[in-house]
Order: structure tokens, then C-alpha cells, then sequence
């Protein structure tokens, strides 16, 4: 994963591209985490990723509240359109 792949996904008209914040929160994080893991940890690479993960992680969890509430709007909507079809 890379973020350019992240940049199309999220830009994507055809039906390929992200279906909630959520997945992209997961491929952001894989981004760092490949980062990490295909890096010796003393090596610029690896501490960079891990710190903007870190910073990734605190902005995520800013951002969390927001996202409980697309996810809690989006059942609600769900609900009302199976009742209305009931």
C-alpha cells in the first residue's frame, strides 16, 4: 500500500474507491506499519513511519467521535429505509 494508491482510492468515481473513513484509516496505518517492517529500526525510514503513525494514531483519535456518528447515521438510515420498504 502507498499513499498514492490511498489518493486514487479516495478520489475514485468507478466503485473502487473507499466505502467509509474507516478503511482508510486501515490502509494509512499499513502504510506505516510496511514501512516498519521492511526497515531496521535504527534506519530514518522506520522512525519517521513510526512517528507519523503516532501522530496518525492522536489525529485519529480526535477524529473518532465523527466517525461513531457517520457509522450511527448511516444504521439509522438503513433502518428507515427498511421500514419504509416494509
Amino acid at each position: 500500500m502507498d499513499f498514492r494508491t490511498i489518493k486514487n482510492r479516495m478520489e475514485a468515481k468507478d466503485g473502487t474507491g473507499y466505502k467509509n473513513v474507516r478503511e482508510i484509516y486501515a490502509d494509512v496505518r499499513l502504510v506505516f506499519k510496511n514501512a516498519m517492517k521492511y526497515n531496521d529500526e535504527r534506519d530514518d525510514v522506520h522512525v519517521m513511519a513510526r512517528t507519523l503513525l503516532e501522530k496518525f494514531e492522536e489525529k485519529w483519535l480526535q477524529l473518532l467521535p465523527k466517525v461513531a456518528e457517520e457509522v450511527y447515521c448511516y444504521l439509522c438510515l438503513i433502518a428507515l429505509f427498511s421500514l419504509e420498504i416494509a
